[in-house]
């Protein structure tokens, strides 16, 4: 009998120090803030700032490799050698998913399947990334060019890895809990799209982009701006580890299941839901579009075609207008989707995205159009952009329901990882090859090919109307929200009968999370007097004088929340 592959079930990951600390079943204001809204800053500024500023720094390059002649036959060849490189990489990361999966379908760790990868990782990204916008030698010399894209594979392939497969998957891994769980997949993408969209958007984009970046010929400003992300991302990525937790995971090893399912029965449970299926295409069209479209479509299409490269105002104005809907849509879009329901408010959001574009497509040239149509595409994109998670991350208690297997992570979803990547690669990189190959030039403040600007247009407003109807016509068929209560009463039932059939008590999650919680308020008290009775010991205060005034400002503190709660009942 061969011998089972046991990944992080010894080692440093079963140390009790590495422990989340989120030990309550439902999820605390604590862990919401810093393990889904502070911690994943981190990784999320590093990974979108090198994505928003990656196509920018490489065409500068291959413009200065050239001396600034983007007509010679060397930039062109520098485009086909990005061009490929980029292919390349998308090929070599089609067993990634496959390599995901194996690493998760073995692995048995306290801290659950997927966190510890995801700190590994996380810490490649961030290593990697750095090195990457290093300039060893001059770009013209081809020892750079080999240098950056070894350093530019390494980071796709590994570095990257567990990024978005953490961010997607850990919203169905943190609680069965219907309300919780879209109060994580909230959390996390006010964190992904208000605070680092605003960041990035409204700093780097509309700022240092044209007013720095652009400008620096030395291209040392893209060194300096990496070096203060990197700075960031290291604590914040192990504030995000150690304030997430899985526990879904942990229910499934508590009930004796184990990761090792069989390959077939992993894709008969994935392809036999509907809502699994759907959701799929739906990310597929969308991926596809974003592969296509290039992170930097934006900025050129208002630099080239709406005249921005003249007036950087422009730039920032258009930032400003399409980042105001997704801050203002992040306080209103969660009791919105209470009310409505997540499928229903996403669809509505992509007919506006679709009609947005459309009039874009009609009047691509006129600057007001671009700001309104702008403004309006972002309002569209709101639902999708803060809540479809939640209702994508419910599939996977939809498959549990019918086939009894947790999947998140496990090889089959990897392999269809893996199939998506076969899609997406085709596209990587191609946007930039027909710029370079139409003769546009990423470091010229005038003239630019009009078919060059012809395809930005197609890039900007084309691409996403395509993408935004194809949504359209699917998500009316994703009614998983009306039978998820259902179902996870079934799971909940399910889990109860396993407890008693190994004889065990059966607390009701209710009570456990009381008890937790109880548990958690007397280890803070206990921890509380101790560090007290250290400070009046080291500073020779009375202990019983001091701790009396901390509990009268306690007392006073919970009279005033009462009586705020009481004025607010009123209301």
């Amino acid at each position: 009998m061969a011998k089972e592959i046991r990944f992080l079930d010894k080692g440093l990951f079963e140390k009790p120090f590495m422990d989340s600390k989120a030990k309550t079943r439902s999820v605390t204001k604590k862990e919401l803030i810093l393990g889904h809204v502070v911690g994943p800053l981190g990784l999320i500024m590093l990974v979108n700032t090198i994505a928003s500023l990656m196509e920018i720094f490489i065409m500068k390059q291959m413009s200065v490799a050239v001396g600034g002649d983007v007509n010679s036959e060397a930039y062109r060849h520098l485009g086909t050698v990005y061009y490929w490189a980029a292919l390349g990489t998308r090929i070599l990361a089609l067993p990634m998913g496959i390599f995901t999966g194996y690493l998760m379908q073995h692995t048995k760790s306290r801290q659950g399947r997927m966190r510890p990868w995801y700190l590994i990782f996380g810490f490649v990204a961030i290593f990697t990334g750095f090195l990457m916008f290093m300039k060893p030698m001059p770009s013209s010399e081809s020892g750079y060019w080999v240098y950056f894209y070894l350093i530019y594979v390494i980071y796709n392939l590994f570095g990257t890895c567990f990024y978005l497969l953490f961010n997607t998957n850990i919203v169905s891994l943190t609680s069965r809990n219907i309300a919780d769980r879209e109060k994580v997949a909230y959390a996390r993408k006010l964190s992904w799209t208000l605070i680092s969209g605003t960041l990035i958007g409204l700093i780097i984009n509309s700022v240092l982009l044209p007013y720095v970046i652009q400008p620096d010929e030395t291209l040392n400003s893209f060194w300096y701006l990496i070096c203060g992300t990197t700075i960031l991302a290291i604590p914040l990525l192990l504030i995000e580890y150690f304030y997430t937790r899985e526990r879904v995971v942990e229910d499934v090893q508590e009930m004796g299941e184990s990761n090792d399912i069989p390959l077939k029965e992993q894709f008969k449970a994935l392809f036999h839901d509907r809502y699994y299926v759907l959701l799929l295409i739906a990310s597929i069209v969308v991926s596809l579009a974003d592969n296509f479209r290039g992170t930097n479509v934006q900025y050129y299409f208002v630099s080239y075609v709406l005249g921005g490269i003249n007036d950087p105002s422009l730039f920032m104005i258009y930032t400003i207008l399409t980042g105001v809907p997704l801050g203002v849509g992040a306080f209103a879009i969660y009791p919105i989707t209470r009310r409505f329901g997540i499928r229903n408010t996403t669809l509505v959001g992509y007919i506006i995205v679709a009609a947005a574009s459309l009039v874009g497509i009609l009047f691509p040239t006129n600057v007001m159009v671009a700001y309104i149509a702008g403004f309006m595409k972002q309002l569209g994109y709101i639902p999708a952009a803060y809540m479809l998670g939640a209702l994508t991350s419910s599939c996977f208690d939809s498959i549990e329901h019918s086939s009894g297997y947790r999947l998140e992570g496990l090889l089959a979803v990897g392999i269809i990882s893996t199939l998506q990547n076969v899609m997406y690669a085709p596209v990587a990189g191609l946007y930039e090859k027909v710029l370079t190959m139409l003769g546009f030039d990423a470091n010229s403040a005038g003239f630019q090919p009009a078919a060059a600007l012809t395809f930005l247009g197609i890039a900007f407003y084309g691409i996403e109307f395509v993408s935004a109807m194809i949504n359209v016509v699917i998500l009316p068929f994703v009614d998983l929200e009306k039978k998820l209560p259902e179902i996870n009463k079934d799971l909940l039932e399910r889990k109860k009968e396993a407890v008693l059939a190994r004889g065990e008590e059966w607390i009701e999650p209710e009570e456990q999370d009381r008890i937790e919680r109880e548990n958690s308020e007397r280890e803070q008290e206990e921890n509380r007097i101790r560090d007290l009775k250290e400070r009046c010991q080291k500073k020779g205060l009375d202990f019983d004088a001091e701790n009396e005034k901390y509990l009268k400002k306690l007392v006073e503190k919970k009279a005033k929340a009462e009586a705020k709660a009481a004025r607010k009942n009123k209301k």
